[in-house]
């Protein structure tokens, strides 16, 4: 038997819990208590590392190097953190092996966080940004759900695709009923993101593209699935043109982007 929308539903309900401190963390940012945030972080190894990494890196430009927690914490702001927060969660999804999908996980982790707050905040400001925050850390952990669950059916599904034109993306909402959005939209449920948030990513498989936050999603991860080092992740998505009339400041910064990569590199275009 392949896989079903039962499958899906199996897999979420047997997503661990948030581990205690990453819980309290949260639970103290909703409250506004950052001091105590920063505390709750601390007492776990493996999310303090995360959140020093990732709040160091080039997307964040800090002018040197920060490792106290609580320093971290009022130099990003509540909704920053709460985002690096989700997407350590999201790492503690990756399959120990990966069956299908041959990239390294936590580049695109990266790389989606950073497009998503470059683009987001171009597109409709650095508020809205801090205010959805969350958004682009969660979308990618359901790949990691598709590598696990499809993975299982590997040579099935390998059958069925060699013998017609689909892909992934297409396999999965034939067989179960959910896009790889819909699964994100789920696990955002089960880690308690607002309604709004969760129907935005809902949204963001843009089978009727009408809401241009969603929009942005769809085309951000079709853009990072597009390059050589994420390629494999590009059969996910059924890439819906329209997406770019909601989002002309970051098409034009991306076609602008290519242009000048091309005739740097003597590409003609």
């Amino acid at each position: 038997m392949l896989i079903s929308k039962n499958d899906i539903e199996k897999y979420l309900q047997n997503i661990p819990p948030i581990p205690k401190y990453a819980l309290e963390c949260l639970n103290a940012l909703k409250e506004g208590n950052i001091k105590k945030a920063a505390n709750d972080a601390q007492k776990d190894l493996v999310l303090k590392k995360q959140i020093e990494k990732i709040v160091n890196s080039a997307a964040f430009s800090l002018r040197k190097e920060v490792k106290d927690t609580l320093q971290l914490f009022t130099l990003l702001g509540i909704e920053n953190i709460r985002a690096i927060v989700y997407s350590y969660l999201v790492s503690l999804l990756m399959p120990k092996n990966w069956e299908i999908f041959k990239i390294d996980f936590t580049d695109f982790q990266k790389e989606f966080l950073n497009s998503y707050k470059e683009f987001v905040s171009l597109e409709f400001g650095e508020t809205i940004y801090k205010k959805y925050a969350e958004i682009g850390a969660i979308i990618p952990a359901s790949v990691c759900v598709c590598d696990s669950l499809l993975g299982e059916k590997k040579e099935k599904l390998n059958i069925i695709l060699n013998s017609a034109p689909l892909e992934y993306g297409t396999l999965l909402k034939r067989l179960t009923g959910e896009s790889l959005f819909g699964i994100a939209a789920k696990i955002a449920e089960i880690w308690d993101l607002e309604k709004e948030k969760c129907e935005i990513i809902k949204k963001s498989e843009c089978e009727i593209c009408d809401n241009p936050f969603s929009a942005l999603n769809h085309f951000i991860f079709f853009y990072l699935t597009s390059k050589p080092a994420f390629f494999d992740l590009n059969s996910l998505i059924e890439f819906n043109p329209k997406c770019v009339d909601y989002i002309p400041k970051t098409y034009e910064r991306i076609s602008n982007d290519s242009k000048r990569f091309a005739k740097e590199s003597g590409i003609s275009v």
